[in-house]
């Protein structure tokens, strides 16, 4: 499964204006209200904070991935966001991040779900992918960049 595939260019903020997770949240959940798929905004958000006072989604390396499985959304959803100051997660590795990928999906596509946020967890690993996505500066840079590292 292929991140590129869900990733549009209106569900991507280049520039975050919040400042800390809860309002990082909402502010890339708010460019998801376009899509259909989005079907409760507010319970989706709702269901990603829960999820994240679980344990935080910040992986290291400067990067978060909130996620949800919920009634909220039909079928799968992702938004990107990125914030030059970076915004604390309470991330593994006790570093801010920059990069954001806020993920949905209802319960019955677990596996849809889980090879998505497999696939996009490998595609952060690699430090030039990173690199390429601070780089950026448009959403259609930010996603022809996922697609190239895709493809690898």
């Amino acid at each position: 499964m292929l991140v590129s595939n869900y990733l549009k260019e209106n569900f991507c903020i280049m520039d975050l204006k919040s400042s800390d997770k809860a309002g990082a949240i909402k502010e890339i959940a708010e460019s998801l209200s376009s899509t259909d798929k989005l079907l409760n905004k507010e319970e989706f958000i709702q269901d990603v904070l829960e999820r994240e006072n679980l344990g935080s989604t910040g992986i290291g390396s400067n990067v978060a991935i909130p996620h949800a499985r919920t009634t909220a959304v039909k079928g799968f959803v992702v938004g990107f966001g990125r914030s030059k100051s970076g915004i604390d997660f309470k991330s593994l590795d006790g570093e801010k991040v920059n990069l954001i990928f806020l993920m949905g999906a209802d319960p019955g596509e677990l596996n849809l779900y889980l090879r998505i946020l497999a696939e996009l967890s490998k595609l952060l690993m690699n430090s030039s992918f990173r690199q390429a996505l601070l780089a950026d500066n448009t959403a259609r840079e930010v996603i022809d960049t996922i697609r190239k590292f895709e493809k690898g």
